[in-house]
Formats: C-alpha cells, sequence, structure tokens
C-alpha cells in the first residue's frame, strides 16, 4: 500500500482481518463496508491501493465484466427496489460488495439492485503458496474449495472429510455420543452388504435420502427378509445404495440407514412405526448423503461436473497469482431461506426430502456438477454458491435457539417450501412433516403444533394464499385453516421476514383444538388430523355468486356483495370446485383478520357448514388495498359486526 492510505481506511478493509500489524490497512479491518461502485475501487488502486487494483483488475477482465454487465439492463428495465439509477449512463456504478464468507473465500459481490435477482458472486484467490504482496499483507487467501471434473474425484472425498472435520472440531451438530442405531440398518462391514435387527446397539451410522422410482422393486419384504438379513450380492444392489455404501466405507462407518431397506415395505404396522421415527432415525445420524440427480434406486451417486468449462478461472493481470472465476447464478436457490422449491434437483422436488435434509445434523449432496454440504452451523460447495445465501437449514436452527427468528415466523418460510413439493399418496404429507412437528414442540418456541402451524402467533400464520395447484385432497387431512388443507404453492401476504410487525391483529382467538383422530398429539401421527378455532372478531355475512367457475386447474370467482348493494368484490376461493360444489356456496361470512403491511386490510372468507350456527369453513383470504380500493375495504370495516363465538373447522 502507499503512504497515500497509511492514515485513511480502504473501500477494501473487510478483507484485511488476517493482515500483520505492518499492512497499512489491518488497523482498519472491519467486518464488512457499504457496497460502493466500482470507479471508487479504480481511483483508489489509481492512487496506489494493491488490493483495490487488484479487484478492478479481476472485474473488468472482458469475460466477467460481461457477466456482470448482463445484469444491469433487467434491473433498471424492471425498477427493482434499489436499483442503481446512474448504471444508465456509467456501467461503472456498479456496486461492489466485498464478502469473506466460507472459510475465508473472499466473494465480489456486483449488485445493479438491491434485489438478489441482480446480484453476480465472483471467487477471487491467491494460487499456491506464492506468498503475499507487501509481505505482510493477507487481503487474498488461498481457496481450498474448488469445481472438479467427477463427483467421486479423491478431491472430493477431501473435501468432505474437510467439512466434516471443521463440524466435528467447532461446531456442536453431532454429539460426541454414538447414538443408539435405529431398529434395522445396513451392516457394510467386510466386503459384506445385509440388513441387521440392531437391538439398542449404539453406533455412529449414515443415511441416505433418495428419490423413489414409479417402479422400485429392491425393497425389504417379508418374503425376503431371509436373504437380505443374511448376505445380499452386490450385484443386485442398485447403482445409488452401492455408492452410497462406497462413501459409507471410505468414511469409516461400517452402517447406512436406507429407508426401502430398513422398513418392511408391505407390513404395513412396521411402515407406521418406523415413520414415526423419522426425528431420531435422521436426526442421530452421522452424515445424511443426498442423492440428488437420481430419478431411482438405480440412477447413482456420482456425477461427471461442468463448472470447471462452464465457469473457467482466470488470472488477474493485475498481479497473475491471483485468480477469479464467477459463480453459477442462482442454481443454488433451493437452499436459501427465501426461494421456493420451483425447479432443479429431481431428489429436491419431493415431499419427504425437506423433513430428512433439516432433521439430520449434516447433510452432503451429490449434484450433477459437485458437492454441497450443509449442517446445522454452516453451509459450503465447491463452487462456492451455497456461501453467499441466507442459509434456511441454519435459518431454521436458530430458530429452535435464542438467536432467530420465532419458530412460528420460521414455519412460514417451511410452509412455503413445503408446499411446493411432490407426494405419491396424499395422505403422506402430513406424515413427511411430523418429525420436524416433533423437534419444534420440544423445542419449546412455538407451543402447540396446530398442522402446520403453531399456537403462538396463530392469527399472524392464517394469512396464506394459493397460487397454483389449488386442489384439496379426496379424503379429509387437516382442518380447512390449516395450509396443508389443500395442495399448491403457499405464499403469505404478511411476508415472514417482517415477522409480526406485518399484522396489525383484529381477532382474538379463544379457544384451539389439534389433535389426530385417535384424539392424539398431532406430531408422530399417521392418520388425519382434526381440530377448530374459537375466536372473536368483526365479521359481515355477504351474497356469494359465481362469476367464473374456474378451470382444471384454476378455482372459482365469486362476486361477494350485501343485500340490497350492487357493489362489492371479487375473489378467487382456495381450491377447485365442481360446478354443483361452486353453485351450493350462496353465502359466505366475511371475518376481517386485520392490518397488513405496508398498506391492506386482510379478510378471511368463510362458508357455513352447518346452517345458521356458527361453524364454518374456510373457502378462501382476501386482501384489499388501501388507495384504490380503500373505499370498497372502508364501506366493508363499517358494516362489519362483533362476533363473540366464531368457530373455524
Amino acid at each position: 500500500m502507499s503512504t497515500h492510505h497509511l492514515a485513511d481506511p480502504c473501500h477494501c478493509r473487510p478483507w484485511h482481518k488476517n493482515c500483520e500489524p505492518t499492512c497499512s490497512q489491518a488497523k482498519f479491518a472491519s467486518e464488512g463496508a457499504p457496497a460502493i461502485p466500482l470507479k471508487n475501487f479504480r481511483i483508489s488502486g489509481e492512487r496506489g491501493c494493491t488490493t483495490c487494483a487488484i479487484i478492478t483488475s479481476g472485474l473488468v477482465i472482458p469475460d466477467i465484466k460481461e457477466i456482470w454487465r448482463r445484469s444491469i439492463e433487467p434491473a433498471l428495465r424492471a425498477q427493482r427496489q434499489g436499483v442503481v439509477a446512474e448504471l444508465r449512463n456509467d456501467e461503472e456504478e456498479i456496486r461492489i460488495e466485498l464478502m469473506e464468507v466460507g472459510n475465508g473465500r473472499r466473494v465480489l459481490r456486483t449488485r445493479a439492485s438491491n434485489n438478489s435477482i441482480d446480484w453476480r458472486h465472483f471467487n477471487l484467490w491467491r494460487e499456491g503458496h506464492s506468498g503475499y504482496q507487501n509481505g505482510h499483507c493477507k487481503a487474498f487467501s488461498e481457496l481450498n474449495y474448488q469445481p472438479v471434473e467427477r463427483t467421486d474425484s479423491e478431491r472430493s472425498m477431501e473435501n468432505l472429510k474437510d467439512w466434516i472435520r471443521i463440524c466435528d472440531e467447532s461446531h456442536t451438530c453431532c454429539s460426541s455420543e454414538d447414538p443408539v442405531l435405529p431398529s434395522r440398518v445396513v451392516e457394510v462391514t467386510d466386503d459384506r452388504v445385509r440388513v441387521i435387527e440392531t437391538q439398542g446397539r449404539r453406533d455412529r451410522y449414515m443415511t441416505l435420502s433418495h428419490r423413489w422410482g414409479a417402479n422400485e422393486t429392491f425393497t425389504l419384504t417379508e418374503s425376503n427378509m431371509d436373504v437380505m438379513t443374511n448376505h445380499i450380492p452386490w450385484d443386485t444392489i442398485p447403482k445409488t445404495y452401492q455408492e452410497s455404501i462406497e462413501v459409507t466405507r471410505l468414511l469409516g462407518l461400517n452402517y447406512i440407514w436406507i429407508d426401502s431397506l430398513c422398513i418392511i415395505q408391505d407390513d404395513g404396522q412396521d411402515w407406521k412405526r418406523e415413520a414415526g421415527r423419522m426425528k431420531s432415525v435422521y436426526g442421530n445420524s452421522y452424515l445424511n448423503i443426498a442423492a440428488t440427480e437420481a430419478l431411482d434406486s438405480y440412477g447413482g451417486l456420482f456425477m461427471s461436473g461442468s463448472l470447471t468449462t462452464k465457469y473457467p478461472a482466470q488470472k488477474v493481470p493485475r498481479d497473475t497469482t491471483i485468480q477469479i472465476r464467477p459463480q453459477p447464478d442462482r442454481t443454488h436457490a433451493g437452499f436459501g431461506s427465501n426461494y421456493y422449491y420451483t425447479a432443479g434437483h429431481p431428489l429436491m422436488q419431493r415431499g419427504w426430502v425437506l423433513q430428512e435434509r433439516v432433521l439430520s445434523p449434516r447433510v452432503v449432496y451429490y449434484d450433477a456438477d459437485e458437492l454441497k454440504w450443509e449442517c446445522q452451523t454452516d453451509a459450503d460447495c465447491q463452487c462456492g454458491g451455497m456461501v453467499v445465501l441466507s442459509n434456511f437449514k441454519q435459518d431454521y436452527y436458530k430458530s429452535l435457539k435464542h438467536d432467530g427468528v420465532p419458530l412460528p415466523y420460521e414455519w412460514m418460510r417451511i410452509s412455503e417450501k413445503y408446499s411446493c413439493l411432490k407426494f405419491t399418496y396424499d395422505s403422506d404429507r402430513v406424515v413427511a412433516l411430523a418429525g420436524l412437528a416433533e423437534q419444534g414442540v420440544q423445542s419449546g418456541k412455538g407451543g402447540k403444533y396446530l398442522a402446520g402451524l403453531w399456537e403462538r402467533n396463530l392469527a399472524h400464520q392464517l394469512c396464506w394464499q394459493v397460487s397454483n395447484t389449488h386442489r384439496r385432497p379426496d379424503t379429509y387431512i387437516t382442518p380447512s385453516w390449516s395450509w396443508l388443507s389443500v395442495f399448491g404453492q403457499v405464499h403469505y401476504s404478511n411476508r415472514m421476514d417482517f415477522t409480526s410487525v406485518c399484522l396489525n391483529v383484529d381477532i382474538k382467538i379463544t379457544e384451539v383444538s389439534c389433535t389426530n383422530k385417535e384424539g392424539g398429539i398431532p406430531t408422530t401421527v399417521t392418520s388425519s388430523i382434526v381440530g377448530f378455532l374459537r375466536l372473536k372478531g368483526r365479521g359481515l355475512k355477504m351474497r356469494a355468486d359465481v362469476t367464473d367457475y374456474g378451470t382444471q386447474s384454476s378455482p372459482p370467482v365469486y362476486h361477494l356483495r350485501r343485500e340490497g348493494d350492487d357493489h362489492g368484490l371479487l375473489v378467487r376461493v382456495d381450491y377447485i370446485m365442481s360446478r354443483e360444489d361452486a353453485d351450493a356456496v350462496k353465502e359466505v361470512f366475511l371475518l376481517f383478520l386485520g392490518s397488513l403491511w405496508p398498506n391492506g386490510n386482510g379478510f378471511l372468507v368463510l362458508k357455513s357448514v352447518s346452517g345458521d350456527s356458527p361453524k364454518f369453513e374456510r373457502l378462501g383470504f382476501t386482501w384489499l388495498e388501501k388507495g384504490s380500493k380503500a373505499k370498497v375495504s372502508e364501506q366493508l370495516l363499517a358494516y362489519c359486526k362483533v362476533e363473540d363465538d366464531v368457530i373455524i373447522v
């Protein structure tokens, strides 16, 4: 660094925390700094800051520049929040954020707006042991994890072992004591594979998350029990299981739990019993292997990666010992807190998997191009895309403690993610969430568990809406006020990121009941859930006329109005209905839930289930913005009357 910077903190100060005191920026080192224009880094470099000069030199390499340039026009055109308007006249107004994430990895983030759609990320590192500029400046570190050509390469296994070592040494994700083994496990010692009954023994074991294909025949049944518990010939074992066993052996473990081999698939009682133990099975595993790309048990775990060719590393002209590599854009969204599952890896679209990945203390994902890692404390991957996200799994575990958002709001995230996922059997939808529910109950952070919602802050959780599919199951699963009662993508008008400030609640919930059909606590259940809400609030009866019967994928639309009043509002309900059922709804009860952030009023649309009694089912949810619809909203509230005993089932 030049003497010009000896007395002043520079834009690059977040990367000097590990520097020797003789580095001119060491005393100014900080955890972070505001995102500033690239031109500021250029000016600083021209004035003598070596670090800023290297950053500028890397970002203006033609191939690198083209990546962040492509983010500018969409941001300007959409005028997203925080868009950098100056970019219209000068590309070097692009905002640059310096990040130190994931084992000292240096990442440059370019921002064309405050929306993550307009962000791009680049790894920047010093190759090999070439020393540091100016002797004692360590602004650039080596990079331990980089894309590989094969996910079963020696380097991939080294990365996996390193993640495990760091977790063992620095985190509290796993107990130091060996856990009790599940009822059955697959023993893989001495080149022998067999299913064993564990009888309460203790030892470390792996688990596998995999996608069931349409015709899975390699399973444990009553008829093949003798063969499976004696010796399973290697060449009969599906490829996904073979390769998971190889990983288990390379990590020095003797046991792996695979659902298709450790639960008797044609024994209903065994399935029911073992399905209720998912919290302990996955929660006590040493490591969960996620076969993210395999369409079935024969698809395999190991893949050839293409990241090294799609996103090549380039030497930085200002200092050729420094290299820069772009990260894939938005390919890791399924692991982030604020994104839904809408596409991507076959495994990650399946309903059972969310619980498996969250309950497991540690997960390694064998993707098409790389290994990804998640534990309760950290997330990483070989390309770096995991470390620039707010991680869903970590945020969830913070909510179980004292340093995260309250658990009920974190479960709003869970419902948004879970509602995107697919099931072979509708009845599995409640069961595949039961282990997470049990964990939440044990944490004591949400009160009673209420079929995908929680007793604490319950009114805030009633604002869910359905944006696609809109299918009610053929048989009853949960009360209508639960988002689990309708299949389709769930989202919230009072988005969870803002917690309770988003909804000024008007109703008062006086009683809530929720049990399985046998009267038990609805967590480790394999049956449907029944319950009701009793509340006080303001509402009014309105006439309902069908204006659109909908389609096979779109529910009916009703025109709601007071008797004698031609004005009203249009409401699309939660779920698809037959014409006969749609016509049967002649009247609804509009219940004022509260004022939504930033400027709207939310109403539950209810239909009577028993004539004149105050017992209703949820039909939909609507909210009216203030402004253009302010008059309608104000009139509705003026007509609302206080009801002391409204029951929703």
